[in-house]
């Protein structure tokens, strides 16, 4: 009960807050977009930035990380084999397999693990955070992006002369591994230059030097860093009033199971028993990988037409029942 009261409680009530606000109509929906954006282009940037370049990395492992994406990267694909094997298209399917292990690692893993576990727990899941949209978003993009490349109706009139008399591979081929490559820069540049990956990698660096900040530099870095968290939660709670639970709710049950059963089961076996982790880096990979479904994944779902409806609906479902399942790892794992 005091796990429930001194970290899960305050979390609901900034989530109730965000939802009641929208919910009422005092947090209309261009607020929240207004506020989403001040959030992740100022105030995070400057917790994850101030957080790891206090952190002696030296002293850490990457045991979590690999523990997350050992099980997360197989689990990823054999949603992703198995939903093609139905006969579901390649971008739903993508989709469906993100929803099964992209998890809401800023808004909830964040607030929830550096309440539970300090510092020294935030680290390992910064670790995690790091390379969680680059493995994540990079490869989902690049199996559509690269699928529809190979379409025939992708291949423009020009092309399909050619391969009509007899030396289109040569004549295509070329274009087609150009077009390729700069999807793939552009998809990789994206990716290391966002508000959330990039404030990480420039803290990795920093920390990695051995560099310590100045005091006019840390005290507003971490003012700000104290008011992410909260926001982030806030915002959250707006977010799920914006979604309808009814829609595709059989679709966005077996995503639930998947994300919050399977994913968070699967990360515990490899780092208990494949691993054999220490108690903390354990319990901060296996409360990760329980954690609901990232919003970036509805955020992809929207950009491909894809599965959008089902993915909001898992995000609200995820999240509700991570308010049951989340207290309770806190209880059942080891802290460290």
């Amino acid at each position: 009960m005091p796990i429930f009261f001194e970290i899960i409680f305050p979390v609901v009530v900034l989530i109730a807050i965000g939802y009641g606000a929208a919910r009422f109509g005092r947090f209309p929906p261009a607020a929240v977009n207004a506020l989403s954006d001040v959030t992740f282009l100022i105030f995070m940037p400057a917790l994850l930035f101030g957080s790891l370049a206090r952190v002696e990395f030296a002293s850490l492992s990457p045991g979590a990380a690999l523990a997350y994406y050992g099980a997360g990267l197989p689990l990823f694909a054999a949603v992703l084999i198995g939903q093609r094997s139905r006969g579901v298209t390649l971008d739903v399917a993508v989709v469906q397999g993100l929803s099964s292990v992209f998890a809401n690692t800023v808004m909830l893993g964040i607030p929830l693990v550096r309440l539970a576990f300090g510092e020294a727990g935030l680290a390992f899941l910064l670790t995690i955070i790091a390379l969680h949209a680059l493995i994540f978003l990079t490869l989902g993009t690049l199996l559509i992006e690269v699928s529809a490349s190979l379409r025939p109706a992708s291949v423009g009139p020009a092309a399909r002369a050619a391969l009509q008399i007899g030396d289109g591979g040569r004549a295509d081929g070329a274009p087609q591994r150009g077009r390729l490559a700069r999807q793939l820069a552009q998809v990789v540049r994206s990716s290391l230059i966002h508000p959330i990956v990039l404030p990480i990698l420039i803290g990795l660096a920093w920390s990695a030097a051995g560099l310590r900040l100045p005091g006019p530099i840390a005290t507003p870095l971490g003012m700000m860093a104290s008011a992410a968290a909260p926001l982030c939660l806030v915002l959250l709670g707006a977010s799920l009033a914006q979604f309808d639970l009814r829609r595709d709710l059989v679709e966005a049950a077996g995503l639930t199971g998947l994300k919050s059963i399977a994913h968070p089961l699967l990360v515990w076996l490899v780092g208990r028993f494949m691993l054999d982790l220490p108690p903390l880096p354990l319990t901060v990979a296996t409360l990760t990988a329980a954690l609901p479904i990232g919003a970036n994944v509805y955020l992809f779902a929207q950009r491909y037409r894809a599965a959008a409806e089902t993915v909001s609906a898992g995000i609200a479902l995820t999240t509700l029942l991570a308010a049951l399942t989340l207290p309770l790892l806190l209880y059942v794992l080891p802290g460290g």
